[in-house]
């Protein structure tokens, strides 16, 4: 007894289809992305999406590969910063603070989105606001000449907290030496 053959021979090096990132813990986009670059598109895209559950998660996943891998966002600036007008307070937070690990760790680029930032001071949201005042004192702690430049220039009040940042990092390069 023979078994009938089905018609369809079989394909090797069949590329699999991707599960959208949509449905993946947040743990599990950042890897992919980490291993797939070409998937980062795809989770900028999330960020533009109408339902706010997935804008919500897409801002959280942004938010930890910042902090484990800023350089894949370094591209992403321009569209992270779009995502600051996003109406859910929750995606707003998180795209400062991946901003703010940006600015942290790309201290040169941090002149391409602190305007942006800064303009988050003024959030209706109190947590926007604190976690903008943290942005600002981590770029503030790698270079403090950039923030206060900026501060002069858009003819503001530097927080309490960003200014103690600064006065603190005065003492350190002014500091005698014995």
């Amino acid at each position: 007894m023979t078994e009938p053959r089905s018609h369809r021979r079989p394909v090797r090096n069949r590329k699999r289809n991707a599960i959208p990132l949509y449905k993946l813990r947040t743990s599990d986009v950042v890897r992919t992305v980490v291993d797939h670059p070409r998937r980062l598109e795809e989770l900028l895209k999330m960020l533009e999406d109408t339902d706010r559950d997935i804008r919500s998660k897409a801002a959280a996943t942004v938010a930890r590969l910042s902090e484990a891998h800023p350089a894949r966002l370094l591209r992403a600036t321009f569209r992270l910063k779009e995502a600051l007008s996003d109406e859910s307070a929750y995606v707003r937070w998180y795209m400062i603070y991946a901003l703010g690990e940006l600015g942290t760790h790309y201290p040169a680029h941090a002149r391409l989105f602190l305007n942006e930032v800064v303009a988050r001071l003024d959030d209706d949201n109190r947590v926007v606001r604190i976690f903008t005042c943290k942005a600002l004192r981590q770029v503030a702690t790698r270079n403090p000449a950039v923030i206060e430049e900026l501060f002069q220039n858009l003819k503001k009040d530097i927080p309490t907290s960003v200014a103690r940042v600064l006065r603190g990092s005065k003492r350190v390069v002014n500091k005698p030496r014995r």
